[in-house]
């Protein structure tokens, strides 16, 4: 009953302060029952029958955060100068007129002039009648929905794993890159000694010292020889010049008398090479031989078993 007889109180004295003014006012709503939570739209007209510039505009309701009876305002306009309606008083030569956009969530009754606004927990189709929330209640989810619920996040993780996995395999073949096939790795695997003794071999069989390429000759053996040289003990000799190959030789780890010979063997290579010097046949076939004894005394003993561990298997 206090809320209703507060509202009564404003009531009355809106039609006091009316009463008061050298005008009419009149109120209206876009709705007059409205639920908790929406919103209604006052407009309040004020009607003058004569033009007077020195009227206040502020003679209408002041209403800021809230209007009579606890409505709360949500925003406002105006106040503006129109002209009147086809609906106002022919007596209206202008009007000022501003709005409020109002909302609450209590029950409650607002009685302005000319205007009743009224405020129930919920609407029906029949606006008198009121009825309670709804009761609150679980739903459980049945298989089929969970399934349509979580496949569209499931395809998402498999294509997400797609993309990692192809990523992966992507990145993997570009490492790989051009790599030695079987056979070239299987070549790799042949010890220093082998590939040696192979090609000089070879050099022997063919004596082109004896066919005029004596230079060419010297050339090859000093390649053989340092190729394995920089294999077998792990230094870079190949691409030095004869000086710094024989600081390289001497700090060898072999005998003094398999470094002395392989010395001499290749600074002969270089008289031949480069003074134009005319070797003998058997000095050509000292210094093969020479390389030849220095790769069999040195060669690793590790290696060796591991050939032959080669062998057993491909056997």
């Amino acid at each position: 009953m206090g809320k209703y007889y507060r509202n009564i109180i404003c009531t009355w004295t809106l039609a006091i302060i009316a009463s008061g003014l050298h005008s009419q006012i009149t109120f209206s709503s876009d709705t007059t029952v409205i639920s908790w939570g929406e919103r209604a739209t006052i407009t309040a007209r004020l009607g003058f029958a004569v033009i007077n510039d020195s009227l206040r505009t502020d003679e209408l309701p002041n209403w800021t955060d809230t209007i009579p009876g606890g409505w709360e305002i949500i925003s406002m306009e105006g106040p503006d100068t129109i002209a009147p309606s086809e609906l106002d008083p022919e007596s209206w030569n202008y009007v000022v007129e501003k709005t409020w956009v109002v909302t609450a969530f209590d029950s409650s009754l607002i009685e302005l002039p000319g205007l009743s606004l009224r405020v129930t927990p919920t609407r029906t189709a029949n606006s008198k009648d009121l009825i309670d929330h709804a009761d609150i209640y679980n739903v459980e989810w049945t298989m089929s929905e969970n399934i349509r619920r979580w496949l569209p996040l499931a395809g998402w993780i498999l294509l997400g794993i797609c993309v990692v996995v192809g990523l992966w395999f992507g990145i993997k073949k570009v490492r790989k890159g051009n790599k030695p096939e079987k056979e070239e790795k299987k070549k790799e695997m042949i010890p220093a000694h082998i590939t040696a003794l192979e090609e000089l071999n070879e050099l022997k069989l063919r004596e082109a010292w004896k066919k005029g390429a004596g230079k060419t000759f010297q050339v090859q053996l000093s390649e053989i020889i340092r190729t394995y040289i920089d294999a077998r003990f792990k230094v870079k000799s190949l691409d030095k010049t004869s000086g710094e190959a024989v600081k390289i030789i001497n700090q060898l780890e072999v005998s003094e008398g398999e470094k002395q010979g392989l010395i001499a063997a290749l600074l002969t290579g270089d008289q031949i090479k480069f003074a134009k010097f005319t070797a003998a046949a058997d000095l050509h076939e000292k210094s093969l031989d020479t390389c030849i004894s220095f790769v069999e005394n040195t060669l690793e003993v590790e290696a060796v078993d591991n050939n032959k561990e080669n062998e057993d298997e491909v056997a």
